[in-house]
């Protein structure tokens, strides 16, 4: 399957989120293992960040379903043979 702009545009949405969720959970580990009592501060910034690479993968597997939909063979209807 050949990658579209949009495939492209939304592939780089999801890489950006992942990075982002990756770097919040380190400086999180970081903090927790530094004792500072303001970790649990980032937990909901963590788990908003895990909401927008979650939907940013959602929305990259559902247009690749597009993709694979134009690809199937059409069904033929009786009338058609």
């Amino acid at each position: 399957m050949e990658a579209c702009n949009e495939c492209l545009r939304l592939e780089q949405r999801l890489r950006t989120a992942s990075e982002d969720y990756f770097n919040l959970i380190v400086q999180h580990d970081q903090m927790m293992r530094d004792g500072n009592s303001e970790a649990s501060a980032l937990e909901d910034t963590m788990r908003k960040a895990r909401r927008r690479r979650n939907a940013a993968a959602r929305l990259l597997l559902a247009h690749r379903g597009t993709h694979e939909d134009l690809s199937l063979p059409k069904k033929m209807t009786a009338g058609q043979l």
